[in-house]
Parts: C-alpha cells; sequence; structure tokens
C-alpha cells in the first residue's frame, strides 16, 4: 500500500557499527538501566557501539539485569533470544518488586 511506509530511524552502519555472522545487533537488552539499548561491534571487532534513545522515559526501573528472570535468560537463551521479567512490564503496570542487591564490601 502506497504511503503506508514507516521513515527509517537510525542506519547503524552510517556509525560504523558491523555484526560479522548476521545483520543482526550482537546484544539487545537492558544494560545500563533505560531498557532500551541495541549493542553493535566495529569492523576491527575492537569496539563496541552502543544505540539507545534520546527521548527521557518516565518510567523508573532498576537494571533488568536485577531481575533474576531477565538475566538467566540473558545467559541462558543467548543474546538475541526475547529476555522477559517475571512481572508484567508495560503500559499501566505496577511499580516492580525492589530487587534485592547487595554491594560488595557494603
Amino acid at each position: 500500500m502506497p504511503g503506508s511506509e514507516l521513515p527509517r530511524l537510525l542506519t547503524t552502519s552510517r556509525y560504523g557499527a558491523v555484526n560479522a555472522s548476521t545483520v543482526n545487533p550482537a546484544f539487545v537488552g537492558d544494560i545500563l538501566g533505560d531498557w532500551r539499548e541495541v549493542v553493535y561491534t566495529n569492523a576491527a571487532f575492537n569496539e563496541l557501539i552502543v544505540f539507545t534513545t534520546d527521548r527521557p522515559s518516565g518510567t523508573r526501573l532498576y537494571t533488568l539485569a536485577h531481575n533474576p528472570a531477565y538475566r538467566n535468560g540473558m545467559t541462558l537463551k543467548g543474546c538475541m533470544q526475547s529476555h522477559h521479567v517475571d512481572y508484567f512490564l508495560g503500559s499501566g503496570m505496577a511499580r516492580p518488586p525492589r530487587p534485592n542487591i547487595t554491594y560488595a564490601g557494603g
């Protein structure tokens, strides 16, 4: 249907981002606490290139990696599989449970 295409938001190769094995990013998931990161490598495989949004979010969460279900999904399923938390994450969600975090040496 003409005129129904969405505009391209980003061309990652313009920033030197590549992935040797596929066209997929090296990692999609929460590593910075914003839960909207995509990680690629450069052609020399000596840099990571992280894409995230510049749009602020009113949703404040601990990093999803603090959630055991999410963290296990990242290690068990591999970085390109869907990672899920063990609570509802979406519009109208309740505040998720506070993770049981302890700091080394604290």
